[in-house]
């Protein structure tokens, strides 16, 4: 969630709804989350003031909101409130804590079989009350689907129509995502039926279960497939297929109706606690009292300073290095969507009493609660305790430790070694770079600038040498990147080599930097001297090379080799056998980028995910050889760019969007998160050792 900016209103409805940050924002408006005046968590999408002046545009969205304040069922988030003819125009619905389906899918991959059935009925439950109200979703796609603790629940509906006819689509644009979209929307050759929605079901299941039924290229290519050829359902289980397959007819006569689709399903529900994969379920956010609060009780649960929602004190839960952000995969957009695809944020939403649910629909409870219930003894046993860093005032720990006691070692202190950081001193990041480098101490709360800002330089991605008394950094001008060095307190600057830019890796002797250069058009491994700035070529693939890093022991760096479009994966190349083809460590599938080493050469931390989709980047710490891959920071926001610190106890990294990042830190053992960055700053790119 991002903070409320400039204009944006602070309440809606004559007070009833506190707006307390940024969800999302679409070719609708703005979906904020707000507080009613109980503090119970709502979603309020707010319309674009344009949109109101739109012939009928107020007429369709008060039938819209109409229709869906009809919907009920147990998958959806109901409309609780609008005003379609405020100044703006407004409604609310409940907030659905949880992730994102397309941030579930990125996780995990492809669902099991069982987890894969209890999605696919929750998704027809709630396309059949949807329909049974008199809506079309018209943009059922992963992003509008929350995954929630007891299933799927289908957000954005019953609000696309209003946009009929408006500028936004007279131009022959769409409402609607490319890839989801129905053979009829696409040729404009027949009604928008509820059809639309079943198919656009059978696309979602069918990459649920690891599989693009039209391919994966270009949006014309896979639109003349919607329109002409039939799907691929290899990945889909033999069991569902049939039922898949029919809701991806072209004729939209032939597609089941969610009723009829139901009737298909044999539901298996998974053993154990929940209907999901482990990995899966740690993106779920831990639960919160559902009691309201008591002025005993204090405020209730709300936005930290952060304007992340928390229930404290526990932490958050689900939401390169290089200068320029990396390409993504293309979202190409016909149209506006449904108008809102809010980014999920753990905030309570209540469900139905457990003697108005079917066995089906029954929450399962998960070790989650048991931890919560734990974590509330020891506050309320005063075991557990609050110690941030510096002033609270301006803290924005999510997480605590625990107290000393004799049933464990102390909590790990805060490094008292100085981390170096890139300082933005003027807005701009990453189009318009206005970096330099700077040092922030343990001790003091604003950092220093190293070295005087460069008429036209960019001055990022600095890396501390091993005897910590110089550093690297990778600077840009007109006239082109290079790898420069300067001691450690910012004198006798001196350029090394050229480079193709993105972050360089000291040798463990410090005579070496492992860096990234240009070849035949493929960014390559070199390693230069730092004495003269001989280079040596260290591989000669075909696919792109990033994100270098030296191992303690130097028999290896790692980087990240492109393995498909749109993913890397971390490798080792052996510097003293440049022939050998790199070793492949992770296998996932989201992108794996950032590796760092642990001081002790174990584990590496790295950044997972990509930027802008599903959980945007989080922080995951993997052993040397693939095994034991795990969260360290998982939350609806944008991690990246982890450092050790020197005893290898504290990871610190980047939180927040290109535009306004700030350096947080962790101990490695998942507690005592906490910002560094003071909100007058921004900073990026901060290495420790």
């Amino acid at each position: 969630m991002k903070p409320l900016e400039s204009g944006d209103p602070t309440s809606l409805g004559e007070g009833r709804y506190r707006l307390v940050g940024r969800l999302g924002q679409g070719g609708m408006g703005v979906v904020y989350l707000g507080r009613s005046q109980s503090g119970r968590a709502v979603a309020v999408k707010v319309v674009r003031p344009e949109l109101s002046t739109e012939p009928g545009f107020r007429r369709r969205f008060a039938d819209e909101v109409a229709a869906a304040r009809r919907v009920g069922g147990f998958h959806t988030a109901p409309v609780v409130d609008a005003d379609p003819d405020g100044n703006p125009a407004w409604l609310v619905t409940a907030f659905v804590p949880g992730p994102t389906l397309q941030a579930v899918l990125a996780r995990v991959g492809a669902l099991p079989p069982d987890t894969l059935t209890v999605l696919a009925a929750g998704l027809a439950e709630a396309l059949e009350a949807i329909h049974r109200a008199g809506v079309i979703h018209r943009d059922l796609k992963p992003a509008n689907i929350i995954v929630a603790e007891d299933g799927p629940r289908v957000i954005d509906f019953g609000i696309a129509r209003a946009l009929d006819g408006t500028a936004l689509t007279q131009t022959g644009l769409q409402v609607g995502t490319p890839g989801f979209l129905a053979p009829e929307q696409l040729t404009g050759g027949g009604a928008v039926t509820p059809a639309v929605d079943m198919f656009a079901l059978g696309v979602v299941l069918t990459q649920a279960a690891g599989g693009a039924p039209f391919g994966d290229g270009p949006s014309a290519a896979r639109h003349y497939k919607v329109v002409y050829e039939e799907p691929d359902l290899s990945a889909v289980p033999s069991e569902l297929r049939e039922a898949i397959g029919s809701c991806l007819s072209k004729d939209p006569a032939a597609r089941p109706t969610p009723t009829a689709f139901l009737a298909t399903l044999t539901v298996r529900h998974p053993d154990g606690d929940s209907w999901l994969p482990d990995a899966a379920t740690r993106l779920l956010p831990p639960p919160e009292p559902t009691a309201p609060p008591t002025a005993a009780d204090g405020p209730p649960a709300g936005p930290g300073p952060s304007g992340t929602p928390q229930a404290l004190p526990a932490a958050d839960t689900d939401p390169p290095g290089v200068v320029e952000p990396r390409p993504e995969q293309a979202r190409t957009v016909t149209g506006p969507s449904a108008g809102f695809s809010p980014a999920p944020v753990p905030v309570p939403v209540p469900v139905p009493a457990p003697e108005a649910q079917t066995v089906a629909e029954r929450p399962r409870r998960r070790r989650a609660v048991v931890a919560a219930a734990l974590v509330v003894s020891l506050v309320a046993a005063g075991l557990f305790v609050w110690q941030p860093w510096h002033d609270s005032s301006k803290d924005n720990s999510k997480g605590g430790s625990a107290t000393p006691t004799d049933s464990g070692p102390e909590p790990a202190s805060f490094p008292t070694e100085p981390l170096l950081v890139r300082q933005d001193t003027a807005p701009g990041w990453p189009g318009t770079c206005h970096g330099v480098i700077a040092r922030r101490d343990a001790a003091t709360e604003k950092p220093v600038q190293l070295i005087a800002a460069a008429a036209g330089a960019c001055d990022t991605l600095p890396q501390w040498s091993p005897d910590r008394r110089s550093f690297a950094f990778t600077r840009s001008t007109p006239e082109g990147t290079a790898v420069w060095t300067a001691n450690a307190d910012g004198s006798n600057a001196r350029r090394i080599t050229s480079i193709a830019g993105g972050r360089v890796s000291w040798s463990p002797d410090g005579s070496r930097l492992a860096v990234l250069r240009m070849k035949d058009g493929v960014q390559q491994l070199f390693v230069v001297g730092v004495a003269d700035g001989s280079a040596r070529q260290l591989t000669s693939g075909k696919g792109q090379v990033e994100d270098p890093a030296w191992s303690p022991d130097g028999k290896s760096i790692a980087v990240c080799l492109q393995t498909e479009p749109e993913n890397w994966q971390i490798h080792l190349v052996d510097p003293a056998a440049p022939n050998q083809a790199p070793r492949q460590v992770t296998r996932l599938p989201h992108p794996a980028l950032d590796p760092v080493w642990s001081p002790d050469g174990a584990t590496f931390a790295y950044t997972a995910g990509t930027y802008g989709t599903g959980t945007q980047g989080d922080i995951r710490l993997v052993d040397a050889d693939g095994s034991d891959d795990r969260d360290l920071v998982a939350t609806s926001a944008h991690e990246m760019d982890p450092t050790w610190s020197a005893d290898g106890t504290w990871v610190a990294f980047v939180r927040g969007p290109y535009e306004k990042p700030a350096v947080w830190a962790v101990r490695t053992d998942r507690t005592g998160e906490q910002a560094l960055t003071t909100e007058e700053s921004a900073e990026g790119h901060p290495a420790w050792r």
